[in-house]
C-alpha cells in the first residue's frame, strides 16, 4: 500500500486568517448600520424641531360652501346625481335580462 504524506503545515494560520476576515467584515457590517441608523436619527430629529417652530401655511380654499348656498341648488344637484344612477341601473337590468334570455342561446348537440 502506497501512503500519501499530507503537509498540514500553515494551515491554522490559513484558518485564523479567514476567521479574521469574517470578524472584521461582520464588525464593518454593525458599525455601517450603527452609523447609518445616528445619521437617520439625527435627520429626523432635525426636521422635527424646525418643522415645530414653522408657522403652518393653509391654502385659502375658494370652493367652500358657504350659508348662502341655496338648499334648491343642492336638492337639484343631488336630483341630477339620482337620475344618473337610474340610468346605470337601468342600463344593467337590460342587459342581464338579456343574458337571461334562453332564446338567443343555442344547444350544441352531444
Amino acid at each position: 500500500m502506497i501512503s500519501i504524506k499530507r503537509d498540514e503545515r500553515g494551515t491554522g494560520h490559513v484558518e485564523a486568517a479567514l476567521i479574521v476576515v469574517v470578524v472584521a467584515v461582520i464588525g464593518f457590517v454593525g458599525w455601517y448600520v450603527y452609523h447609518a441608523k445616528q445619521n437617520a436619527d439625527q435627520a429626523l430629529n432635525t426636521a422635527s424641531s424646525s418643522s415645530s417652530t414653522a408657522a403652518p401655511r393653509f391654502a385659502k380654499n375658494k370652493n367652500t360652501a358657504t350659508a348662502s348656498t341655496s338648499n334648491a341648488s343642492l336638492q337639484t344637484d343631488l336630483q341630477s346625481a339620482a337620475s344618473a344612477a337610474n340610468q346605470g341601473s337601468k342600463g344593467i337590468s337590460a342587459t342581464n335580462s338579456s343574458l337571461g334570455d334562453q332564446s338567443t342561446f343555442t344547444s350544441v348537440p352531444q
